[in-house]
């Protein structure tokens, strides 16, 4: 199974990359990090603060959150920062995962957002699709080999190219008519050519 992960806008396939919170007065650096579709939430209870226990929250959409995990006793340390850290074995695959704490008589941490895309077999995902807005064009290319990518409309007329040594490409709507478009991407290293179409709203 492949998976090329997105966390915030993108995270790279076959790495660690970490989206963070805002700090706050108590919470620090409340952090999540995906890795073969699971999400590793990092986070410090500042020195000085205490809480009575800690509940991980999630949710798909800001606002209904249910609870996945509890740590469990006095949190925190009127001595020093604390550090704590919670895998969620299960997130949501192929739209965003959000998370917060509650953490007992203080109140709750910021959220932080990530999302976990399953390519499956596929050598590409184009996500979201269809393209309202901007999207991502996501692809393997782990060795940051450039690629070109050609974006054809459906009379085979060339709309865009771009070249990139990244593992995404920016869909961008004001660049693309509703409709359905084409790509190739070609690479002159080890990246075997592909093609694909994705469609435009």
């Amino acid at each position: 199974m492949k998976w090329l992960r997105l966390i915030g806008f993108l995270l790279i396939s076959g790495s660690l990359s970490t989206t963070y919170a805002q700090n706050e007065d108590v919470v620090l650096n409340l952090s999540a990090t995906e890795f073969n579709g699971k999400v590793l939430l990092t986070w410090s209870v500042t020195q000085g603060n205490t809480c009575n226990g800690i509940s991980v929250l999630h949710s798909t959409d800001t606002t209904n959150y249910n609870q996945i995990g509890t740590i469990e006793g006095i949190c925190g340390s009127t001595a020093e920062t604390i550090a704590y850290q919670f895998t969620d074995d299960n997130p949501n695959v192929n739209q965003t995962n959000y998370y917060r704490l509650s953490l007992g008589g203080i109140g709750f941490s910021y959220a932080v957002n990530l999302e976990v895309i399953d390519a499956g077999s596929q050598t590409y995902i184009v996500a979201p699709n269809p393209v309202s807005s901007e999207s991502q064009l996501i692809f393997d290319n782990e060795n940051q080999e450039n690629v070109t990518i050609t974006f054809f409309n459906e009379k085979g007329e060339i709309v865009l190219e771009k070249t990139s040594s990244e593992q995404s490409i920016l869909i961008g709507r004001e660049k693309f008519r509703q409709g359905v478009y084409f790509f190739v991407l070609k690479s002159d290293g080890a990246i075997e050519s592909f093609s694909g179409k994705f469609s435009v709203i």
